[in-house]
């Protein structure tokens, strides 16, 4: 089989364009964004096209050399399907029953084209179909933002600024060697939340308190165009962000569409001219007058709705019509679509009648201003009676709307579904409400300031509240099916379902908190989205959203108390996330736990007591967790809910190892895994933090790791990595690699694997809200660098450990402390380490923490080794042996081993040596290989030799020599390789 790296051939199907070599799916030239498992489950199939092929093939190719169920073989097949059959009438996949997969489009074999070193994508942007009377004017723009970083297009509403912004970013996308991004602002409503929009639409979701800063991380080092559209309502809050990101990131241009410049240094204003037309009384034929944008763009849409041709008498006409409309695209646009309603003689009468009275209380806007709200009302006048009606309804969506939600809001009417789907046929007809194709569905919006003014009508009307509250009620109704359907239904289909929804939850939350919205209603659609959260890894603003929601629910005497339990319990979940865990955490739980038993939710019960279990394990309060759980695994069995059994015997593993109770947690787990390796284990959702079979991986080979495995522990490892990367859970994939994967890797010595986990995990920190797990990657990515004996790294460590410990974040502290004091000793500040190594040492008594007991004594007993204490450090690192032997850690019991043995050859007592190396040697398989291990072995073999008298004398005291000079040789290797 050729292999990923050997491949030179490009595939071209249907409008794609295949290219292994570069790991690059085109489409229309354009990338198309696709996952590395999904990729290579297309390399395989489109060079086997028209073949069946097998799933264990597919696996195997896929997945290397690890263990992963066959059911995420059909995510990523899913996944591919839905993003190769967009916009196709045929499928390029077709299943194989009961054998695999075969690849049914025609595929041509090319050879290698030449192809510029970065091809510039475009996210989710749609491209215009004709901008009309504007291409000098962008290829104008186009020019000026190549000398700018920041370009804002300005222009009151109806001007076609977002047309002129989308048809500006194709124009220039191949000058951004990584693309252009797009962010629609009109959907958001508090400026609080824009930053958290931005990073979303840049591929970010927010960390902590600064969304920013992981803009910032992820556009680093990037040649981008960012998009940034309708600013006017946060112009502040938009002119900061922007302000910020241009001072960090050099390679970064902005773009922004408002009704007002942002007033920053970096920003070159274009403001926006209307359309041209021609003078008045200026005599036109019809050739003639197509040559000005605005009766050019008046006949197009004229045409398109009526077959009209434009006529040397009608050109007047139509000039004098353009005229009075200001040029403003919006206006024309709306007037066009009434030509064949009325002509376009009768079409200038009325307008020129209309338009002369505009209302009083737009008399004092500007005058493109008062002829956009006189045409918008001309053309609202002009709507029959049930047009009007829906009109009005369908300003209460901020954005985006689908046909049901439509059909839902206009019963405030009393239309049915009928009337409803016949009137918006009729308004996009004429130009009142746009429809768009997305992802398979039809949506529908108004513009902004259609919208502004049919709310307007609304209120007036007396409509508002009631249209509103109907279509709150239907957003409610959804999310509370989601809720129950959470547990039950196919993840994916799921998350298909209701992610997308979540613009509407939004929407929906921020009335309800408004002077004169509906409390409770907010109350209750915040609980109900708490399971999407979860999901979506939006663990920022779950938190955020459930503090607003939980204030009220407490100001509230009538607040159901299920209601409170399920924000209480949101909020304390969240905790364990953020970069400092909050003083109220622990207290939350219990109030969750209490809540179950009061309202009788034993899902909620068992929730608090896990959360408080969790929080224990976290705060080194270990031993009081173990005996909770106890009561955790009773009261899920009386329950029959087996995956709340799983998992408090998960955490009870957890607990075990921390305490030093190695076997039996290997046993549970190994039962536990060994459940989850069964046919019927498709990934789940993440009720408990992380996605189940992710977590029981995770712990598994944190288990084989310290029982002397670390080669089976970094398959389990990779195993929860890839797991967590298939079931798309972002806060799941971040605790396997900040928690599991980065930690065993490097204690392991395997620090190109350590390197390589954390570039995943700071891949998935710009997806995630976990600010915890960022410091503990900070944290090694320090110890990496002072391996490597990089100047400052060191200083850097002990700053990163004790800003963890200010934010309580005490998970795993001890073994930290000892690693900062390793590292002090290896860069000669051994006195300095001893002090950390005594901290170490205390916290591992507080907590309980036995399991790394023995790699504290070991460090220890290096640093008083290096403090000439040899009879000291002798006494310290036997018993950090016996330690580790009574509690089956055989890795660290080879650690201190090593130590000992290399101070006892030093020593000139070769015989304790020999035999101190081969009792730890023993419990190894011939076939085992790790950094350690491999060092014991040479050393075992040297002494050995030596006693047999194959080393020459001098040799061997050199050798001692250098051995007593180095209290830690395996740094020195370790450091040798890293820098190799």
């Amino acid at each position: 089989m050729v292999s990923r790296q050997q491949e030179s051939t490009e595939y071209r199907f249907g409008p794609y364009l295949l290219i292994p070599q570069r790991q690059l799916l085109l489409r229309g030239g354009i990338p198309v964004r696709i996952g590395g498992r999904s990729f290579d489950i297309l390399t395989l199939l489109v060079r086997r096209a028209g073949e069946d092929v097998s799933k264990s093939e597919l696996l195997t190719f896929c997945w290397p050399s690890t263990y992963v169920h066959e059911s995420n073989l059909k995510v990523n097949v899913a996944s591919l399907r839905r993003t190769l059959d967009a916009g196709s009438a045929d499928a390029y996949i077709t299943t194989v029953s009961n054998f695999g997969y075969r690849f049914t489009a025609a595929v041509s074999r090319e050879q290698p084209g030449a192809l510029p070193e970065q091809v510039a994508s475009i996210s989710s942007i749609r491209q215009p179909t004709d901008v009309i009377g504007r291409a000098a004017e962008i290829h104008r723009l186009a020019k000026l933002l190549a000398k700018t970083r920041c370009l804002s297009i300005v222009g009151p509403g109806g001007m076609g600024k977002t047309t002129i912004a989308l048809a500006l970013a194709h124009h220039v996308r191949s000058n951004y060697g990584h693309g252009v991004e797009f962010v629609d602002m009109s959907t958001v409503g508090d400026p609080a939340y824009a930053p958290a929009a931005i990073a979303a639409g840049v591929g970010a979701r927010q960390h902590s308190d600064d969304a920013l800063a992981e803009i910032v991380s992820v556009l680093q080092e990037r040649h981008t165009l960012l998009v940034v559209d309708n600013c006017e309502h946060l112009l502040s809050s938009i002119a900061s962000i922007a302000n910020r990101l241009l001072n960090a990131l050099p390679s970064l241009t902005i773009l922004t569409t408002s009704r007002e410049p942002l007033s920053i240094a970096y920003e070159q204003v274009h403001r926006l001219a209307s359309l041209s037309v021609p003078q008045p009384h200026q005599s036109l034929t019809a050739s003639e007058a197509n040559n000005f944008g605005a009766i050019r763009l008046f006949v197009t849409r004229a045409s398109g709705m009526a077959n009209y041709v434009l006529s040397d008498a009608d050109a007047p006409l139509i000039a004098a019509i353009c005229r009075r409309l200001d040029g403003i695209p919006l206006a024309i646009e709306l007037a066009a679509s009434k030509t064949f309603a009325y002509g376009v003689r009768t079409l200038h009468t009325m307008l020129e009648q209309k338009l002369l009275f505009p209302k009083n209380n737009e008399r004092t806007a500007p005058t493109r201003q008062q002829t956009m709200l006189a045409t918008l009302d001309w053309s609202y006048r002009l709507l029959s009676q049930d047009e009007a009606a829906l009109l009005r309804v369908t300003s209460v969506f901020s954005g985006k709307f689908q046909l049901e939600d439509a059909i839902a809001v206009a019963e405030q009417i009393s239309f049915d579904a009928t009337q409803t789907i016949d009137g918006l046929e009729r308004l996009t007809s004429k130009s009142l409400v746009y429809a768009e194709h997305h992802d398979g569905f039809v949506v529908y919006r108004l513009l902004e300031s259609t919208r502004a003014f049919a709310s307007e009508r609304l209120r007036e009307t007396g409509e508002h509240d009631a249209a509103l509250l109907i279509y709150a009620r239907r957003v409610l109704a959804l999310f509370e099916r989601a809720s129950v359907e959470a547990d039950a239904r196919d993840k994916g289909e799921w998350m298909s379902d209701y992610a997308r929804r979540v613009d509407d939850a939004r929407s929906v939350m921020n009335w309800a908190f408004e002077a004169g919205g509906d409390r409770l209603l907010g109350i209750q659609l915040t609980a109900a989205v708490i399971p999407l959260w979860y999901e979506l890894s939006a663990l920022n603003e779950m938190r955020s959203r459930v503090e607003t929601a939980l204030r009220f629910a407490r100001e509230m005497t009538n607040c159901p108390a299920e209601l409170t339990m399920k924000l209480v319990g949101a909020l304390a979940s969240t905790s364990a996330f953020v970069q400092q865990l909050p003083q109220n955490t622990e207290a939350s739980w219990r109030e969750c736990y209490e809540l179950g038993i009061q309202t009788r939710s034993a899902k909620y019960e068992i929730m608090g007591l896990w959360g408080l279990c969790s929080f224990l394990i976290y705060t080194g309060r270990t031993t009081e967790a173990l005996e909770r759980l106890k009561d955790c695994v009773s009261l899920a069995q009386a329950q029959s809910d087996s995956h709340a059994v799983d998992e408090a015997y998960r955490m009870m593993a957890t607990a075990e190892i921390y305490l030093g109770r190695i076997a039996e947690a290997r046993q549970r787990l190994e039962q536990l895994a060994a459940r989850h390796r069964k046919a019927n284990d498709p990934t789940r959702f993440a009720r408990f933090h992380s996605e189940r079979g992710v977590g029981v991986r995770c712990t598994l080979a944190l288990a084989l790791f310290v029982s002397g495995e670390p080669e089976r522990a970094m398959l389990f490892t990779r195993a929860a990595v890839e797991r967590a990367m298939v079931s798309g859970h972002v806060v799941s994939l971040g605790n396997a690699l900040a928690v599991f994967a980065v930690p065993i890797a490097f204690w392991s010595g395997d620090y190109t694997a350590a390197d390589e986990f954390l570039q995943a995990a700071e891949q998935n920190g710009r997806m995630d809200d976990t600010g915890a797990w960022r410091e503990v990657c900070h944290f090694f990515k320090s110890a990496l660098r002072a391996k490597r004996q990089e100047v400052g790294a060191v200083d850097e460590l002990q700053a990163r450990l004790r800003k963890m410990m200010v934010a309580r974040q005490v998970l795993r502290a001890p073994i930290y402390h000892a690693m900062v004091a390793e590292a002090l000793l290896e860069s000669g500040m051994a006195n300095d380490g001893m002090v950390w190594a005594e901290e170490a040492f205390q916290l591992a008594k507080a907590q309980d923490a036995n399991w790394c007991m023995p790699e504290i004594l070991r460090v220890k007993a290096l640093l008083e080794l290096r403090s000439k204490s040899s009879e000291a450090a002798e006494v310290t690192l036997r018993s950090a042996i016996s330690e580790a032997n009574l509690m089956g850690a055989y890795f660290f019991e080879l650690k201190a081993s090593l130590s000992l043995a290399r101070h006892l050859a030093a020593m000139n007592r070769p015989h304790e040596a020999l035999e101190v190396l081969e009792a730890s040697c023993a419990r190894f398989a011939p076939t085992d290989r790790f950094a350690d291990l491999s060092m014991a072995r040479e050393l075992l073999a040297q002494t050995q030799s030596e006693r047999a008298g194959r080393v020459p004398r001098s040799i061997r005291i050199g050798m001692a020599t250098a051995q007593a000079g180095n209290a830690n040789d395996a740094s020195l290797n370790s450091t040798q390789r890293l820098r190799e």
